[in-house]
């Protein structure tokens, strides 16, 4: 499965078999995590593989209600209070692509920033005092029966929820719609970003794009989770270049940029 295959399957799954991971899908997922690395030059992020399932008992891990029948999760620690001043973005970014990876191996997940106990599961990845959980996933088997709770949240049609292509884009300044027919090759990537998950679909990302350079910003939200939804973006972004084969990468410029109140300039896209 491609990324952008990856990224468009990709739905929140909040019903599963209760069947525990195959011992074959945790190695796949264990020695994926190990391979990876935190982008932007940034500190290292700690995602773990955990069990509510030890022999023949089973440890309280809370959802508040949201996740029902899961038995594996991944959870996304990294430094409190970091110094690393896109410590956010980067530590999402990874976990984005974690969470495709368990996407193209048929798997269900389910972004959670809020909605569990951290107490419950503090003790299951040593969380230690200088460290915060900051994300947790269910990962595991879809059950095909929808719970009320996915009825609630609309887990089918994602992508007609979403904000249109021109309301999230810009060509230039923040007064220029950019359109699709206008993004020439960041089409595609930029599609990819449009859908790409976040807390209570707010879609919290601005893109300007100017000639071949992209700048991301982040669209100032009340709810807390403005950067690491921008960096789930930003994964999706730059995953979905490579896979294209359009060259650049990423850097914080700078020179003056195009300002709107309520946005805030985080990174460009350069060739």
């Amino acid at each position: 499965m491609t990324i952008t295959e990856a990224i468009k399957k990709r739905r929140s799954v909040r019903n599963y078999t209760g069947e525990s991971l195959s011992e074959a899908h945790k190695n796949l997922i264990t020695d994926f995590i190990a391979e990876l690395k935190a982008p932007f030059d940034a500190p290292p992020v700690r995602i773990q593989l955990i069990h509510a399932n030890q022999g023949t008992g089973r440890v309280k891990l809370g959802t508040y209600g949201f996740i029902g029948g899961a038995s594996d999760f991944l959870t996304l620690v990294y430094e409190k209070n970091s110094s690393f001043p896109l410590m956010e973005e980067a530590a999402a970014y990874a976990f984005e692509q974690v969470i495709l990876f368990c996407t193209g191996l048929g798997l269900g997940t389910c972004w959670l920033g809020g909605s569990f106990s951290r107490k419950d599961f503090a003790g299951q990845v040593n969380l230690q005092p200088n460290e915060i959980l900051r994300i947790v996933s269910p990962v595991g088997y879809i059950n095909p029966a929808l719970r009320f709770t996915e009825r609630l949240f609309g887990s089918k049609g994602k992508h007609l929820s979403r904000k249109s292509f021109e309301s999230l884009f810009f060509q230039g300044d923040f007064h220029t719609p950019l359109y699709p027919e206008d993004a020439d090759i960041y089409k595609d990537p930029l599609e990819m970003v449009r859908i790409a998950p976040s807390a209570n679909n707010q879609q919290p990302w601005r893109v300007i794009l100017n000639g071949y350079t992209v700048h991301f910003y982040q669209h100032v939200s009340a709810i807390g989770f403005s950067a690491i939804d921008l960096g789930i973006a930003l994964c999706h972004f730059e995953q979905s270049c490579k896979e294209h084969e359009i060259p650049g990468e990423y850097v914080v410029l700078e020179k003056k940029l195009p300002q709107k109140k309520g946005k805030k300039y985080v990174i460009s896209w350069m060739e």
